[in-house]
Formats: structure tokens, sequence, C-alpha cells
């Protein structure tokens, strides 16, 4: 027998001899540690998968010159064994991979090796393996570890009493522990907030998945729930085929239900979902979705129907009846093409068999009033903007109120809108042009009284003539529009500092009419044309003071824009300026209609002041106050149209109510801000809106109030009174409690309310809410709803809703 004891000295370079013991143990690393291929961001795109199994698999080989650096106290050589090891504090470095141990031995005869005492190895990826022993096989394909430890770069832990790898296809861990969750610091002893314990862990490198047998899930130490056997996608896989978290619930309308989705990774680019649906009260659902990614884009698309058992059971006389009939579904699809770096090209679209689908089956959509679909090419560049797009509208709110019948919605075929700004000045000052061209068609006459409500064209119209207490958001027929303005603007310094902007604009529009002109302003249908020149001129004097680390600038400012009347004022069709908020934000724009079909005219002088001021570290306040003078022509908004857009806008009059707004930053977590419309004459609050947020200490808070006054004119007979907030607290680092509610002051009732807790970690996250909506404020069939959310990452979640009276869950899963 003979045995060599060798000191080594700290870090010392190693002999030839050495190298085949240290590629081993690097080798050995490489055999117990993961490999982690990080997936890109989106759920279509996978690069292969990660190696979740303790398997050299798809790891890199070490460099055949790669060197070898072995800090130990001494090397042991037992020539009659043919064994080598090295003893004390032992650190190999190799490639990119460090094991660390108390002791390390190669038997070169049985080509075995193995380390003792406070094994760690760090792989390249920056998985950690610690254990109190480890063997292993030169080939590496069968290895045994013993009170092992796994922490991985993606924060997830194993750990199990021992540990077997067979042939390289398969990873055992008997007695296993699995968790997402990080070790609590202060006490790394304690349970995890959630953990998975098994009697065996079985990670399979080649379909990379992870099977648990007869697996418990504990919840602070406490067994909530136990499997036989479940399995999931290793964590560093995003895409794998298998059934998906079952959903189950009951639901009044529906009868008992369960969905089990399957989801097929077909492709790298490209799946399918499988979702069926068994409901005992109107049958089986069936819900297909198809997601492809090609190389300069993706798309999707989902269909769902259902040939329903008893439709007779989503009657409800008085509220809405849209599920009454057999078959019901849906489809939902989106896209997403770039034909290079400025053009892109799409749709986004839902398309339901009626109004109520989405909302009794949870499915498609989560809109409650209409559904927007779109197909649209968009180019942007730096200075310049395109976009074309076809919009259809289907409207989803109760089937009774005439006001909401699809044949007055309108359809949208095309509506093109494109800006050009020249790169050289001309003058001295920047010219633009924009245009806009909009194409649609309606079924019907969009007409309504002053209750807001929907009525027929016989009855809001007399010998032709609209009557006072109707007006009409859209005329059935065609509808065409070809709007084009150039502008030219420059800034000019003149004395003492202040500033001039002088400025003009040609517009011209060009309409071809098709329409129901019985009830509307022109005699008849056709062509028509109008244009409008204007010039003007911007002045402001900026005043500003500065001392102490504050700043103060107060800024008089005075514009004038010089036009002839509006030609056809009223009489055209307004379809997209019907919209008209005037306030400090508007004071100033030369065209205060929100849209191209309405055109402001006349000789207008807009005035005001702007206030700044930095108060140290402490707050910044700025604001403006200011007021609209028509000093000659004809006033486009005091000329009704067909939609009566003006008629209570605070600019009806030659002089304008007065509108100013003021905000206030601490930089602290304190910001108000305030906004009004008062009274010209006698200021009189015509409208008010006031937001404050705030953080104080653990809780932040936010409030909303508005105010807006009866507006017989335009169908509003009552005003608007109502004050919001909404709230949470932060009781710990990971509890929170969050709560909002609406009051109706003019009402006297409660609007909404709402109120929750939320636990959220790095590896958990739960709330559970319940909201109110008042029936007067929503056509829903119920207005009470519970929501619960469970999350746990890298196994999946689900979330359960239920209505009053009824339960309903929907689960997900990563």
């Amino acid at each position: 027998m003979m045995v060599v004891s060798v000191p080594l000295q700290r870090r010392g370079a190693v002999s030839r001899a050495l190298r085949g013991f240290g590629a081993l143990l690097v080798a050995a690393s490489l055999g117990l540690g993961f490999s982690l291929v990080a997936p890109a961001d989106n759920a279509f795109a996978q690069s292969a998968p990660g190696t979740l199994g303790f398997g050299a698999d798809n790891l890199p080989r070490p460099a055949k010159d790669a060197q070898m650096v072995l800090e130990s106290d001494q090397l042991v050589y037992d020539y009659d064994k043919a064994a080598v090891a090295a003893v004390g504090k032992v650190k190999i470095y190799y490639d990119g991979y460090t094991l660390e141990a108390d002791r390390v031995t190669y038997d070169q005869k049985n080509k075995k090796m193995r380390a003792e005492g406070r094994v760690k190895i760090v792989d390249r990826t920056g998985a950690v393996v610690t254990a109190d022993t480890i063997d292993i096989t030169d080939d590496f394909a069968t290895g045994f570890v013993d009170a092992l430890r796994l922490d991985t770069p993606t924060q997830t832990h194993f750990a199990a009493e021992k540990a077997l790898r067979d042939q390289g296809k398969t990873t055992t861990f008997y007695r296993g522990v699995y968790t997402a969750c990080e070790p609590c610091r202060e006490k790394p002893d304690k349970a995890p907030i959630w953990q998975v314990k098994a009697a065996r862990i079985i990670v399979d490198h080649n379909e990379h998945m992870v099977y648990f047998k007869r697996a418990s899930i504990e919840f602070l130490g406490m067994p909530i729930a136990y499997f036989p056997a479940f399995s999931a996608p290793d964590p560093t896989v995003k895409r794998k085929s298998g059934f998906l978290f079952p959903s189950a619930g009951y639901k009044k309308t529906l009868g008992a239900f369960i969905q089990t989705p399957y989801f097929w990774a077909l492709a790298p680019n490209y799946d399918l979902t499988l979702a069926p649906a068994v409901y005992t009260n109107q049958g089986f659902l069936a819900d297909v979705e198809w997601r492809h990614r090609v190389e300069y884009g993706e798309y999707s698309l989902r269909m769902a129907g259902i040939n329903q058992l008893n439709p007779d059971d989503f009657y409800d006389e008085g509220t809405r009846n849209s599920g009454v009939k057999d078959f019901r579904g849906g489809v939902k699809t989106k896209g997403d093409f770039y034909l290079n770096r400025y053009w892109t090209v799409g749709w986004d679209a839902t398309l339901l068999s009626d109004r109520t689908f989405s909302r009794d089956y949870s499915l498609l959509s989560t809109n409650t009033d209409i559904n927007v679909s779109d197909v649209h090419l968009t180019g942007i560049s730096d200075r310049n903007y395109f976009d074309a797009r076809a919009l259809y509208f289907q409207v989803l709110t109760n089937d009774e109120d005439i006001k909401y019948d699809q044949g007055r919605q309108a359809i949208v075929h095309p509506v093109i809108d494109h800006s050009y700004l020249f790169d050289n000045s001309i003058l001295g000052g920047q010219l633009s042009i924009k245009s806009n061209l909009t194409s649609l068609s309606r079924d019907e006459t969009d007409i309504v009284n002053n209750d807001g409500n929907g009525i027929t064209v016989s009855e809001g119209v007399l010998n032709g003539r609209l009557q006072d207490d109707s007006h009409i958001l859209g005329l059935s027929g065609n509808y065409n529009r070809l709007s084009s303005q150039a502008t030219w603007q420059r800034s000019m310094i003149g004395p003492l500092g202040m500033i001039f902007k002088p400025f003009g604009y040609l517009r011209g529009d060009g309409y071809y009419l098709d329409q129901d002109q019985i009830i509307a302003g022109l005699n008849d249908n056709g062509t028509f044309f109008r244009g409008m020149p204007a010039v003007g001129v911007e002045w402001r004097w900026p005043v500003m003071a500065a001392g102490l680390s504050s700043s103060f600038l107060f800024e008089p400012i005075a514009q004038m824009i010089v036009r002839p009347d509006e030609p056809m004022a009223g009489l055209l069709p307004n379809e997209d300026a019907q919209s008209l908020v005037f306030d400090d934000s508007s004071l100033f724009d030369w065209d205060k209609f929100s849209g191209y079909d309405r055109i402001e005219g006349g000789t207008r002088v807009n005035v005001g002041f702007r206030y700044l001021a930095s108060v140290g570290q402490l707050a910044t306040l700025q604001g403006v106050v200011g007021q609209s003078y028509q000093v000659a022509g004809e006033n486009s908004f005091a000329v009704q149209d067909l939609t009566a857009t003006g008629a209570v806008s605070g600019l009806e009059t030659d002089v304008s109510d007065v509108v100013a707004g003021v905000t206030l930053d601490t930089g602290y977590g304190y910001f108000l801000s305030a906004r009004g419309r008062f009274d010209n004459e006698n200021l009189d609050v015509n409208r008010a809106e006031v937001t404050a947020t705030g953080k104080f200490g653990d809780v932040t808070a936010s409030a909303s109030y508005l105010f807006l006054r009866e507006q017989p004119a335009i169908g509003n007979d009552a005003r608007t009174d109502t004050i919001s907030g909404r709230a949470s607290w932060q009781m710990t680092d990971t509890w929170r409690v969050f709560g909002s509610v609406a009051w109706d002051i003019e009402g006297d009732q409660l609007a909404s309310s709402g109120i929750g807790i939320a636990y959220d970690d790095e590896c958990t996250t739960f709330s559970i809410a319940y909201s109110e909506i008042r029936d007067d404020y929503t056509d829903l069939q119920t207005s009470k709803q519970l929501m619960v959310r469970l999350e746990l990452r890298t196994l999946g979640g689900t979330k359960l809703r239920s209505d009053v009276g009824s339960l309903t869950s929907n689960n997900s899963s990563n």
C-alpha cells in the first residue's frame, strides 16, 4: 500500500497529471447543474428548452485546452487503489465552473468520483447545488446525491434527502420539496409561503417535465391539498403541450359546468388551445384558439360556440333577452405584421352572435357597452404619420332601448389620417399639412330626444323639421368627406423678451353625401365644397423672478385669429365633431371643435395668463385662467347643428365663460389638480373637476369630484354631481387592503363601491375583492361581484368570480 500526501499552495498551478481529475470534477458539475436558456418575452417564441434535470445533454463540454485551478490543503495519492483525493477546503475552478467541498476523491479503477462534506457546485448558468455527498460515474449518466439542495437562477428551489440520476434520462428526488419562494432572510429554516412536498419528484430531461408523486401542497407549513400525482413543465420551459388547470363552477342560467383546456405546442412559433366545456343546463361549448408567429409579425384566432339546450332561461323581461336563441358564439382575431421599419398592417376584431354572449359565458370580450373591430395600415417616421383603418362597432347594451339599435351604428370604410411636416423652413417658419378622409354609412338615422333616449324618426321630425326636444347623432345613408389643411407658423423674440408667433392656415373640405336629407339642413344630396383661410398672431410676455432657491413666472397671453364666417354652418352633417369640452386646456386652440365636420369661423380673440411657481424643494404650482371673445363675424358655436354641438359649451355667447385650471405638485407624493368653467355673467360654476392624490406613510389615496350643470339643450335635465375615492393601505411588505367608493350627491345614493385584500410576493399573488354597482348605473343582469385570484409562480393560477346567486371560475396556468 502506497499513499502519498502532498501539501498544496493556495491557487497553485496544476500539473498535467491533475488535468484529467479536474476535467472529471467539472464534468460532474455539468451533470448536476441547470442549463437555463432564457425564452423570448413573447409566448409564441421559444429557444431550445433548458435542462432542468442535472444533465449535461445540452451543455457544452469543457474546452480541450481549458486550464484548471485547484485549491486545497493537500493532495493524497493512493497508488494501490488508483485513487487521488483533494482534502481540506477544496475549491476547483475550471472553464467557468466551481466546485467546493471538504474532500473530493477520484477512483480511476472504478471510474467514480465522490465529493464529500459541504459540497457546493456552481455551473455557468448560476445554478447552485449543495449536498452532503455526491457520487457520480465518469460518463455522468448515473449519479447519486445525498441531502441535496438545488437553487436555480430562476429562483426555484429543490431539496431532497437523496437524489438519483438514471442513465442521463431522469433525475429522481426522494422525499423531495419544491418551491418558487425565496427563503426568509431572518429565518432561513422557516417554511416558505407555499411548497410542494412529494414522495418522489421525477424530472424527465427529454420531455422537460416534472412529475410529482404522492404530493401535497403546503401553505405556511400547513398542508391544504393532496394529489396522488400531477405534473408540470419544468420552470425553464415556457411552452409545453399538456392539460392546463381546469375551471368549474355554477351559474343559474348555465348550470354546473367544467372546462378542461388542453394546450398543444405544435411548433416553437405556433400552438393550439382546445378548451371544451360542458354546462348541465345549456350543453356542450366548443372553444378553440390558434396562435402563430411568423418572421415579420403574428396573428391569433379564437372561436367559441354552443347550441343551447335551454335558451329561454336567459329571458328576463324588461332588461335583456339576447341570449334567447339556440346557437350562440363568437370569433376574436388579432394580427400585426411589420412591412418594414416604418409600416405595419394588422387587425383587431371581435364579432359575437348577440349582445350578451361574452357576458354570459365570460369569453372573447370584457366589454359591456360596445366592441370595436378594425383593420389598419400605419406608417410612422421621425416627422410624418399615416394611418388608415376600417371600423365596425357592435353594440352590447340593452336590447329593449331603441337608442342602442345596431342599425344606428355607423360602419367606417375607411378613415385615413395623414400628417406631413416639411424639412426646410418656409419664410423662417414651419410648414405642415394635415389631411383626413372619412367614409361611413349607417342603415338607420340615429335620433334621440332630450332625455337621451332613442326615438323613431317620425317621433322626432314634424313636417320635415327637427322638433325642439330632439337632435340627431347621425343620418342614415352614405357619408364621404375629404379634408386637408396647410399650416404655417413661426416664433420670434421681440423687445423686452416678448414672444410673437404669427401663423396662418388654409383649410379645404369636400363632401359627397347620399343621406336622409328630409331632416337635414341641405335641400339635396350631392357634392359640396367649403374653404376656410385664417391668419393670426399670438403674443406672450413671460416675466420671471428668482431668489432663495425659488422661481416665479407670470405670463400674459393674447391671441387673435381672423377668418371669414363658417360656410354652410350647421347645415352639413356632423359625424366627428360632436364632443366639445371648453376648458383651460383648449383656451388657446385655433379651432376648438374636436373634429373636421365643424370648422370655427369669424374673428376670435383668446386672452389669459399663465402662472408658474417653483418654491424651492417644497412644491411646484402652475395655473391658467382666461376667456374667449367673438369680436367679428358669426359665432360658429351659437349655430346649432343636428347634434346640438356648442349649445351649452360656454362658447355660444360672444363673451365666453371663464375657464381656469391649477395644479399643485409637492414632489413628496401629494398632487392636486382643479379646473372649472364659470358663467361669464355671474361666475356661477357650470363645470368643475377636482382630483387629489397623496401618500401618507403606508396609505395611498386619491379622490375626485365632478360637477356639471344641467343642460336641457342637449338632453341633460339633471345636473351631474359625484364624488369618488380610492385608497390602498400597505399593511406589511406583502399584505395590502384596498377599496373604492363613488357617491352620487345629486341623487343622494351610492353609485359604486368595492373593497378587497391582497397578498403579493416573489412567488405568490392572492387577492379577494368585492364590488357593487347600483342598478341605475348599469344594464348588467347583476351588479354585485366577488373576485378571488390566486397565482403560484411556475405552477399556475386561478381566478374565481362569483355573481350574486351564482358562482363561476376561470383558471389559467403558466
